[in-house]
């Protein structure tokens, strides 16, 4: 940006004033433009983001068509004003935004990569960055040695204190990432403070040099307000993955804050550029240390006490230290300008506010590193064709686990002796052969060239939380008083009135967030209750060594299974495994529950070694799902249920709640699944529920029939944390009815137990045909279809013909 001597601007003051209220008009109409624009880019993205984060597989990935669009609109709008404007101080403002808007459309790259893969997030940040500051610099071979030598903010105490007052929050409410994660958001965040100090310091320097007179307080607000719709282009151009919700509220309003380092450094304008450089760094840097981004989905964060309430409570935090800095500043104008610190004190100020935030960190904070991890899919995967079918099923689970254990104990010798050597911590699995790992580029780099390895996948790990959710509590406080429509909807009352079947006998396996062991729908059946906790409760999550459930959703659908007056066979026994405390899973975590099921063994106990299949669990009822977003592919799983189907489990499965976007969203395992049965959900007039995915499974290139059976999943009313009750809706409330149904059978004919074929096939003939009106992409003309599978659950009739099978 080239200088103007003093007559020169004088002249074009004189201009300025002599056009009156155009150029005010156009500065607000402009600034008006940059904010719609933005924040609809930032509003449409974050949106995009949330679909994508719910179904993958149900839209297509648009994201950077339209920060493609947004950036040329914003490029040519601000050019043209640029090109147009003669006015200095306003085409000066206007490059400014121009260089955004630039900035803006090179980061269109970002879009391109997946919501959760935050450390690529970061190394396209840091390229992008690293390349604007040397073109920047490039550009600028007038003033490169005036950068090199700068001088001193004066007054570095007084900013080390307000953006210690900016980090304190996030420091007491987030959780660091892995080691690496930290490094590069810090990376990422200097490179970004850079580039601000140097466009920013360009501004304001030539801004000033256009005012004739004293700086005023009207002065710096007007220059915070050009910097602040700077910074909300720039952050319409870096914030992704679910950053947006924080950024706006943390990154923009620092304008004023940035504009104010100028009266803190001796009211010399210009020379605040390393104070503009570390608040511009630490807001942009702070949320993407202190919080993982994509743990901010609505999906998984919307409840109250979870990631997304913490992470807001510090970017309004750190609001409100920059307004009240600016404030502070107005107020003290006068005498802040003139202000220069003894010397002594700005080394003190700094080492205070480190010791503070020290101190809130190791007494207050969350300690430690809580990076993602990865979980390495290993070639050689099991095959049950030694497993005898028509053995008992103890005797099969028994040979099942102990060929799970030896072929992965053999074939991960060499990967868990190299990792010891690195002295990295890993967990091996045996029902996928595979290990999980830390998921850092370094150890995953090793990883990949083992040739015993088939893939590597992400395995998330939620960071820990400020404080422990309360409890979810139901809106009912009585449970009913006669069998609920769904119960009589597939005949399970006739089962236990005409049949005189309950489920006694029969063993429920239940993966979800959790059980209130106590409820009392759900304490007389709980295995544990005669024989203790230790091979019959496992939390991998908290470690809580009884039932606990915080969020609820595992209490109601087991509560549909086994409940005493809500379940569809009450006497049935269950015992359950935490895989999905917080709603966000990954496939270790599924897996340790899935190993539970087939094996159980002692709390803090070694699942190779102290696994007792002979305690294993008969039926199970898993109402999720596992996305991409989990770290999950379609067949990360299929080994698992093979193993389980060859042990004689029978695994019953939700179809997922992605009705909306059409067929073919049946995408998650377990319910893509051959040997899975899947089950869809209707309504209490027997209507498909909107919601209730549809097939066929393409994800694997399949095109299998999805789901198999549809049951009651809307409105369904069943237990809830701290003995009171909730109707609900979803396809995780329909799985429930057919692992119920399937205790019925086994306890009305033991000799059907473990015999997953027959077991399936008696579903499926004696379902009820399905006579309202579905989806026409779900339709076929013969035999089950892409909606109900083959039809409406029947309890009654599939009781009956498991009595007569022989």
């Amino acid at each position: 940006m080239e200088s103007m001597n003093a007559s020169e601007m004088n002249t074009n003051e004189s201009q300025t004033t002599k056009q009156g209220c155009g150029p005010v008009v156009l500065f607000v109409f402009a600034s008006l433009w940059v904010i719609l624009l933005s924040g609809l880019d930032l509003f449409v993205h974050w949106s995009i983001e949330q679909t994508l984060f719910e179904n993958a597989h149900g839209i297509y990935d648009f994201r950077w068509i339209f920060q493609a669009i947004y950036a040329s609109l914003m490029i040519l709008s601000i050019f043209l004003l640029v090109h147009f404007v003669k006015i200095p101080r306003l085409k000066i403002t206007f490059r400014l935004w121009l260089v955004g808007s630039v900035f803006a459309a090179v980061c269109i790259p970002l879009r391109f990569i997946p919501l959760t893969a935050q450390q690529q997030t970061s190394l396209i940040q840091i390229g992008l960055l690293a390349i604007a500051i040397f073109v920047t610099l490039f550009f600028r071979k007038k003033r490169t040695e005036e950068l090199s030598t700068p001088v001193p903010t004066q007054n570095y105490g007084l900013i080390a204190l307000v953006v210690a007052l900016m980090a304190v929050s996030w420091v007491l409410f987030g959780a660091l990432g892995s080691w690496e994660d930290t490094l590069l958001n810090l990376v990422s965040g200097v490179l970004f403070g850079i580039l601000s100090s140097l466009w920013i310091y360009d501004f304001l320097l030539n801004y000033t040099q256009h005012r004739d007179r004293d700086l005023r307080v009207s002065d710096f607000l007007l220059d915070g307000f050009v910097i602040f719709l700077f910074l909300l282009i720039m952050t319409a151009g870096l914030s992704i993955n679910g950053s947006q919700v924080v950024m706006v509220i943390t990154l923009p309003i620092t304008g004023w804050l940035l504009a104010a380092v100028s009266v803190l450094s001796q009211g010399t304008r210009g020379k605040g550029v390393w104070g503009v450089g570390i608040i511009a760094a630490a807001a942009f840097s702070l949320p993407l240390i202190w919080f993982d981004m994509d743990e901010l989905f609505l999906l998984i964060s919307s409840t109250p006490g979870e990631t997304f309430e913490w992470a807001s409570q510090s970017a309004w935090f750190s609001f409100l230290v920059a307004v009240m800095a600016v404030i502070i500043i107005m107020i003290n104008f006068k005498g802040f300008k003139n202000l220069m610190l003894p010397a002594w004190l700005n080394p003190v100020l700094v080492g205070v506010s480190i010791a503070a935030l020290g101190v809130v960190y190791f007494v207050f904070g969350q300690v430690g590193w809580y990076g993602e991890k990865s979980f390495v899919v290993m070639k050689d995967q099991a095959v049950f064709g030694s497993v005898n079918a028509s053995a008992d099923i103890s005797t099969k689970r028994t040979q099942v686990f102990t060929q799970l254990v030896e072929l992965s104990d053999r074939t991960q010798m060499e990967i868990r002796a190299g990792l010891d050597a690195r002295g990295a911590k890993y967990t091996p699995y045996y029902l996928v052969n595979g290990i999980e790992t830390p998921g850092g580029i370094i150890t995953r780099t090793w990883l990949l060239s083992q040739p015993g390895v088939d893939r590597i996948l992400e395995s998330p790990v939620l960071r820990p939380l400020h404080k422990t959710p309360a409890v979810s509590t139901g809106s009912m406080s009585a449970g009913p008083s006669s069998p609920g429509w769904n119960l009589t909807m597939i005949g399970a009352d006739r089962v236990w009135k005409e049949l005189n079947v309950t489920g006694n006998g029969i063993i429920i396996g239940q993966s979800d967030s959790g059980v209130d062991g106590a409820h009392v729908q759900l304490a007389a059946s709980y295995r544990g209750k005669t024989e203790g906790d230790a091979y019959n409760w496992l939390d991998p999550w908290n470690q809580s060594t009884s039932p606990t459930d915080i969020g609820g959703h595992g209490t109601a659908t087991l509560g549909l299974i086994v409940g005493k007056d809500t379940g569809v066979a009450p006497d049935a026994q269950w015992y359950a495994c935490v895989n999905l405390a917080r709603n966000l899973g990954n496939p270790a975590h599924y897996l340790d529950c899935m190993q539970f099921m087939l094996a159980p063994y002692p709390q803090r106990g070694d699942a190779f070694k102290d696994g007792d299949p002979s305690k294993g669990a008969m039926v199970l009822n898993n109402s999720w799902g596992c996305p991409t977003v989990e770290g999950c592919d379609a067949n990360v799983f299929l080994p698992a249920v093979n193993a389980l189907d060859a042990a004689g489990i029978f695994v019953s499965s939700a179809a997922g709640n992605t009705g909306y976007y059409g067929c073919a969203s049946v995408t998650d395992p377990l319910a893509i699944y051959g040997n899975v049965f899947t089950a869809g959900s209707i309504n209490s007039s027997g209507a498909l529920s909107a919601f209730s995915s549809l097939g066929p499974v393409i994800v694997d290139g399949s095109g299998r029939i999805k789901p198999d059976i549809a049951a009651p999943g809307e409105d369904i009313v069943s237990s809830f944390p701290l003995n009171t009750y909730q109707s609900a809706s979803g396809t995780s409330f329909a799985g429930p009815h057919v692992a119920g149904v399937v205790a019925l059978m086994w306890s009305a004919n033991p000799s059907l137990i473990g015999q997953t074929a027959p077991t399936r096939q008696i579903l499926e003939q004696t379902a009820l045909p399905m006579t309202q009106q579905i989806p026409a992409c779900a339709e076929t003309k013969t035999g089950p279809n892409n909606a109900v599978g083959y039809g409406i659950l029947n309890a009654y009739e599939a009781v009956k013909a498991a009595i007569a099978y022989k």
